[in-house]
């Protein structure tokens, strides 16, 4: 009787021990999605799915990567609809089902993209718990 409560008691502290955290979780995942998936045509050639991270640094948030392909025109234009963009992503996060639990953790999401050309930052969308609850 007694060993079989130490085997059972010794078989609950491995379960246990081996369970990581969420945040362990979400960088799993975002590493995992972005080996598997990336990278990944989002809009016509031009707009590229690069990776997605979610570091378990302290930092708070879920990012992603993207490129833009396409010449200057194409880029002016796209920061010259900065509204409708944040307005289209923010109305995906509040809407999407793989993403509640990182929303229910109350992690920052990020949308940044870059020039494929010159690695340069074009743009950045950051959304914040009170933005998408």
């Amino acid at each position: 009787m007694k060993r079989t409560a130490l085997l059972l008691m010794t078989a609950l502290l491995m379960l246990t021990a081996c369970q990581e955290s969420k945040r362990e979780r979400f960088e799993r995942e975002a590493r995992e999605f972005t080996q598997k998936n990336c990278p990944r045509v989002e809009w016509e050639d031009l707009i590229i799915l690069d990776s997605v991270a979610c570091p378990n640094d302290g930092s708070n948030a879920l990012t992603y990567y993207y490129s833009i392909h396409g010449d200057s025109t194409s880029m002016a234009e796209m920061v010259n609809k900065y509204d409708d963009l944040y307005n289209a992503l923010l109305g995906a996060v509040r809407n999407s089902v793989d993403l509640r639990h990182v929303k229910a953790e109350g992690l920052d999401i990020v949308y940044s993209y870059y020039d494929s050309k010159t690695g340069e930052e074009i743009t950045s969308f950051t959304f914040k718990p009170e933005d998408y609850n």
